[in-house]
């Protein structure tokens, strides 16, 4: 095994590669040069595990060398595709060692550390959001996960209202649960009703407006069909247009609801991945009001947050029905010494955890409340920058009311040229000419293309020299430009 000075040499590698590709951001082109077919074939080569190994400086060369042409810049400035934020100096000094310390922060007792850090940026979480002080939770991988979590407490909650406890006995014969969903619900809540035993067939779906907001009056008139146990499922930021449900009409609804049928057979949860971070800036807190009347909410710390990858937030205002299923026991699992809080891995569906509390922590720490303000409210003025430049070019044309970070932006096809198939050609054109990286959609029936703004690195600059790119590109390929 490795002694002190190899680990000096390979710490010091690391550390010379990661602020060598960090100071590359500013002017890298942002998709990978390597295919994962090309990639593939390189590795390949190496077709069996080797008998003799070889030393960890050795190992990791090579893993830079193979890796690096297949590495996209997700983590630059102008890296637009999906809603991935990019990563705050503090959070990856803080994940480094989360990787060095190697804590398993299931079981509380054996590493109290992340325990502690972890519950306290929960709380810091919670106290930003505006969220009700009771509110639990956990840090797990991310919006799926913490969809998964929120809905597996709510189906438990529902049930054991209905009488019917589904830990013990499963879902043959359980009173069937109404899941209400939008049509432009994030896919996510598809998987954790799959994941979770609903089925599909549980989901109602529910009228939305041209934004993708669900309609109050349509939540209304399926509560009035819903005689038993129902799940509501709102959002907080359309993945495409950027839009928040009325999620204090929708509160109002429900608050209805409970008054004839009483308070347990209902739930509202909130997928806010990275929209109910407008509860934390004080000039788009309006966007998200009424998110506190939730039972339960989901969201990524590395979205607006910019902590590296592998950090959902999972909510919910039910601490019982939240232990109940996610709960595990093990004589084996306690450390042997007492502690009075409770194990962070009853709360969350993997025992074996990665410590996140620290990269969350020390990302919150650096920002601060006003910092984390300024960085939502920065974002979403950068994204009205780019709406302005685009929108301005002939044949380009913005879908959405720029209400947060997303843009979605229709380019007109040559004619005669099919619609769907030109854009995703005209997406790949500009991602290959390297400037930045948005990423297709299909939207309200039609193919666009969709740029979300949400890394605390991106500039005015950045967003000036994309826009130039994008309409340099969309000219070239209608044959404008040479």
């Amino acid at each position: 095994m490795a002694d002190d000075s190899e680990w000096e040499i390979l710490l010091a590698l690391a550390r010379d590669h990661a602020l060598a590709y960090r100071r590359s951001l500013s002017t890298r082109r942002v998709a990978p040069s390597a295919t994962t077919e090309a990639l593939q074939y390189v590795l390949d080569r190496m077709d069996r595990l080797p008998i003799d190994g070889c030393s960890a400086v050795q190992a990791l060369n090579e893993l830079i060398e193979v890796a690096t042409p297949g590495v996209t810049a997700m983590s630059g400035p102008r890296f637009f595709g999906w809603v991935t934020g990019g990563t705050l100096s503090a959070a990856v000094g803080a994940d480094w060692l989360t990787s060095i310390w190697d804590q398993n922060a299931g079981p509380a007792t054996g590493a109290p550390a992340a325990a502690a850090f972890e519950a306290t940026s929960l709380r810091w979480v919670v106290e930003r959001l505006g969220l009700p002080a009771a509110t639990c939770g956990v840090l797990v991988t991310g919006a799926t996960s913490a969809n998964f979590v929120a809905l597996a407490a709510a189906r438990s909650h529902v049930l054991q209202s209905a009488g019917w406890d589904v830990e013990q006995q499963g879902l043959f014969q359980a009173p069937p649960v109404r899941v209400l969903v939008g049509h432009e619900r994030h896919e996510t809540i598809d998987k954790a009703v799959r994941l979770l035993g609903l089925g599909k067939k549980a989901m109602s779906f529910v009228d939305v407006d041209a934004q993708g907001r669900l309609s109050s009056a349509a939540v209304r008139r399926e509560l009035k069909r819903s005689s038993g146990a129902v799940i509501v499922c709102a959002q907080a930021g359309n993945v495409n247009s950027g839009a928040f449900d009325p999620l204090d009409e929708i509160g109002t609804v429900l608050a209805e609801h409970r008054t004839e049928h009483g308070e347990g057979d209902s739930w509202l949860h909130i997928d806010g991945a990275f929209g109910l971070w407008a509860r934390a800036a004080q000039s788009y807190a309006h966007l998200a009001r009424g998110a506190e009347l939730a039972d339960s909410w989901a969201t990524d710390a590395h979205k607006f947050l910019n902590v590296p990858y592998d950090c959902g937030i999972a909510l919910t205002r039910h601490p019982r029905a939240h232990r109940r299923a996610m709960a595990i026991q093990g004589p084996y699992l306690s450390s042997g010494a007492e502690s009075t809080g409770a194990n962070p891995g009853v709360f969350a569906p993997e025992l074996s955890r990665r410590a996140r509390g620290f990269a969350l922590w020390a990302a919150l720490r650096q920002l601060g409340c006003r910092g984390l303000d300024e960085l939502v409210t920065r974002c979403c003025e950068l994204a009205r920058l780019l709406t302005a430049k685009l929108g301005a070019a002939p044949g380009l044309t913005i879908l959405n009311e720029v209400v947060f970070n997303q843009v979605v932006v229709k380019f007109q096809a040559p004619p005669g040229a099919d619609d769907r198939e030109w854009t995703r050609r005209l997406v790949l054109a500009i991602q290959t000419e390297g400037t930045c990286y948005p990423t297709p959609t299909i939207w309200r029936a039609s193919p666009a293309v969709r740029f979300s703004v949400i890394n605390a690195d991106t500039t005015s600059d950045d967003i000036a020299r994309s826009a130039e790119a994008v309409i340099d590109v969309y000219q070239q390929q209608l044959g404008l430009r040479l």
